[in-house]
């Protein structure tokens, strides 16, 4: 019912101050603040209050409706962060300069017109269509309004849809637009493309050292070397105390025992074909047939069916779904046919091809397998006991190294490690214990410092930064092969474009694309009827097509195509359709950028609407409304 309290703001102009409220509070800000208000208003423009009691019913519905879009209830915090404060409350700021404006405009709506709008309320009428008042003031009972507040909030809304009707109730996208919208969507080109591959190009000599050092010292910033560091890494797990030698031969039985039926046993599977039939009838005669001497292939050939179409696949009992098909499947032997099955989806006759029994590995096949298992799993148990060792170690002066040989554990030495876990050859560092959950701490640490071990998968790793080498500069010699790989590739992509553009002049000039391809040993690709938007034809993407209708019909385009080719792209034909005003493909655009007109009119005039009547936060009301402690300052 408290949709009602909008009707006159609820057609699809004024729906656009959905949005426009929170552009208008949020992002133009409040022209003013201060705290000598009344305590029961939280806002006011101009002449106009925005109430806490109207601010507290309009946020409780939108909590409400936001609870039902996330499908939880809607915390205070959560609130904030969703900025449905500021939402509720910019939009009865917005509300409230319209109000406040129709006002000095001397705008009104009479009390003859508003009872009428009340009573064809749909919310407030009996079954035959009545004005039912005893449902009218139960409804503004539940919504906690009296007759007087409802009235006065009803005429507030149609007074300011007097002002946005008048401002944008009929704006329309011009036509003119329409049409080149029209023409840009629809417009379909027939296009021919080479592709100039680096092959083309063939071998780069190697550059001079004079070009090599001017390339450098351009691209040097490419070589620059990250921050490194040198570390020392020790690593407790299961497998390093993991012991399978300790493991009984009993004690893997045992094991095998509780899981063999799950892990190492495969269940007896039968290839099944089946023929449904579309009635009882059907099949009993099929029945009779096989009986008769029948084969089940014959059956297959008399319906047009082959052996593969009906084969369902090599199956466990437990994989068919009706009981009755696996009851027939798995009682008959390879080849044989059942008889007329009553199955779920119809009358079926069964052919099994195939029986695979069923099979247990051995425990001899998986003793050492289970006898490593177990050991991992004790191993993983004693862990937390190993810890307390090494820390006390550690406590008492102990180096990593001098841990893992006291202990038998691996040490590990990494020279160069980068934020990114690579080393100083840019490689991606291998079986690194913990990835880049390591590589973080490690670079949160400093030499010297003690670190905390990291919980790595059932184990930990300890770690200590014994060298940090910052980033700098590289010199050439270093990376001298890189850099010389790098200038040849760029040459061979200038040279391509290069030759991209020669073609591409040729084709400007009149030059048949075609002729043009078979002296240079290329393959012209084509398509036709592409437009601007949908799936770009095979050979090309979007950036290609886009480059393609920058011009006039004959207009040729270079672009990038895939690994490092250049795509010289002609348009050949231009098709634009013919323009109807109000054609089915159009009507949701000029809709949308109707309102977007719309939109744009009541945003740039709501806000000249706030900076001249001024616009003031009660903080303190606001923030009790929406359950806040803050106070002062601008929303």
């Amino acid at each position: 019912m408290l949709d009602s309290l909008r009707k006159a703001s609820s057609g699809w102009v004024a729906q656009l101050l959905i949005a426009l409220l929170v552009v208008s509070f949020a992002v133009w800000g409040i022209s003013g603040f201060f705290t000598g208000f009344n305590a029961e208003v939280v806002a006011t423009v101009g002449n106009t209050d925005v109430t806490v009691r109207q601010f507290a019913r309009e946020y409780e519905t939108r909590l409400r409706q936001a609870g039902q879009q996330f499908g939880q209830q809607i915390t205070p915090e959560l609130a904030q962060m969703l900025q449905l404060p500021q939402q509720v409350l910019g939009r009865l700021i917005a509300d409230a300069a319209l109000t406040d404006e129709a006002r000095n405009m001397g705008l009104g709506i009479s009390d003859e017109a508003l009872s009428t709008k009340i009573a064809e309320d749909p919310a407030f009428q009996d079954p035959s269509g009545n004005f039912d008042r005893n449902q009218f003031v139960q409804l503004l009972r539940n919504a906690g309004l009296t007759e007087d507040q409802y009235v006065e909030q009803l005429r507030e809304g149609y007074i300011r849809q007097q002002i946005t009707d008048g401002l944008a109730g009929e704006t329309q996208v011009p036509d003119a637009f329409m049409r080149a919208l029209a023409e840009y969507r629809g417009e379909e080109r027939n296009l021919s493309w080479l592709v100039l591959t680096p092959a083309l190009i063939g071998n780069v000599t190697d550059p001079s050292e004079t070009d090599l050092q001017a390339y450098f010292d351009a691209h040097k910033s490419d070589w620059r070397a990250p921050e490194y560091r040198a570390v020392t890494l020790m690593s407790l797990s299961p497998a390093d105390l993991a012991d399978a030698g300790a493991v009984t031969d009993a004690d893997a039985q045992a094991l095998y025992d509780r899981v063999s039926a799950t892990r190492f046993s495969t269940p007896e599977r039968r290839r099944i074909q089946q023929i449904v039939f579309d009635s009882e009838a059907d099949g009993q005669q099929a029945a009779a047939a096989v009986s008769g001497g029948k084969t089940f292939d014959e059956l297959l050939t008399d319906r047009g069916q082959t052996p593969e179409a009906v084969d369902i696949g090599l199956l466990a009992r437990e994989d068919i779904i009706d009981p009755k098909v696996a009851e027939a499947a798995f009682g008959l032997d390879a080849g044989g046919v059942s008889p007329l099955v009553a199955g779920q989806f119809g009358p079926i006759m069964i052919r099994v091809t195939e029986i695979q029994p069923a099979a247990v590995t051995p425990f001899a096949e998986v003793k050492d397998q289970l006898k490593e298992e177990l050991a991992q799993s004790r191993a993983a148990e004693e862990i937390s006991d190993q810890i307390d060792v090494i820390e006390d170690a550690r406590a008492g002066g102990a180096t990593l190294a001098e841990i893992a040989g006291n202990y038998g554990l691996t040490l590990r030495t990494v020279p160069a490690i980068d934020a990114s876990g690579r080393d100083g050859d840019g490689n991606a560092i291998a079986d690194l214990p913990g990835g880049q959950s390591l590589v973080t701490e490690i670079f949160q640490s400093d030499v010297g410092l003690d670190n905390n071990p990291i919980p790595v998968d059932k184990g930990y790793v300890w770690f200590d930064v014994t060298a940090v080498a910052a980033e700098r500069d590289r010199e050439l010699p270093e990376v001298r092969e890189k850099v010389i790989a790098a200038w040849k590739a760029a040459e061979i992509q200038k040279r391509l474009a290069a030759r991209a553009d020669d073609i591409r002049k040729q084709v400007e000039n009149g030059g048949d694309i075609a002729a043009i391809a078979t002296g240079a040993g290329l393959t012209v690709e084509t398509a036709a009827g592409v437009k601007r938007v949908g799936d770009p034809p095979a050979g090309l993407d979007q950036p290609a097509i886009q480059a393609a209708f920058g011009g006039p019909k004959g207009y040729a385009a270079v672009t990038d195509g895939a690994d490092g080719a250049k795509l010289v792209i002609v348009s050949t034909d231009v098709t634009v359709p013919a323009y109807f005003a109000g054609a089915p493909d159009l009507v949701e655009p000029q809709k949308q950028f109707s309102q977007d007109m719309a939109n744009d009119l009541l945003t740039t005039y709501v806000y000249q609407l706030q900076q001249r009547l001024g616009v003031s936060i009660n903080q303190a009301a606001f923030n009790t409304a929406i359950g806040a402690t803050q106070s002062g300052g601008r929303l």
